[in-house]
């Protein structure tokens, strides 16, 4: 624990780019509530988080990007029919915070919003279903951010 503590210390260092004595105060009390939280048996690897984080970046900003437009393009043309709708999928990820991170980038991309994690399933609105078929929902949702 004390080396997870060092460690999101540093970080906190290098975020607030200060060593004022609150700052400290706030970074270590911090550091060490993160640290407990987290703590358990796994070890914290700061490469495997840097490796998870530099694949899944340029995939969340491409969703991301394509995404808007797609929202933008129903806001902009109300003509256009939009069929919402509920899907379950499947991910094949186990580690529980690798499947919050999942599902909070599938809510932070506009037109979807995860409404439940349940195990290995996730159940997403989406705002326009063009398919009901979840061999393609599964590849252009879950699969592209499964690089986790």
């Amino acid at each position: 624990m004390i080396s997870k503590t060092l460690l999101l210390l540093a970080v906190w260092i290098g975020l607030t780019n200060t060593l004022d004595p609150q700052e400290l105060i706030v970074g270590v009390a911090a550091s060490l509530g993160v640290a407990y939280f987290f703590g358990g048996n796994t070890p914290l690897h700061l490469g495997t988080i840097l490796l998870k984080y530099a694949r899944f970046t340029p995939i969340f900003i491409k969703a991301l990007i394509q995404s808007n437009l797609e929202v933008a393009r129903i806001v902009l043309t109300p003509s256009l029919p939009v069929n919402p709708g509920i899907v379950k999928l499947k991910t094949c990820l186990r580690n529980d915070y690798d499947k919050l991170l999942l599902a909070n980038a599938i809510t932070l991309t506009p037109g979807t919003i995860t409404l439940d994690l349940d195990g290995e399933d996730i159940y997403i609105h989406i705002l326009d279903l063009k398919t009901t078929d979840k061999t393609t929902l599964q590849k252009e949702i879950i699969e592209g951010f499964e690089v986790l």
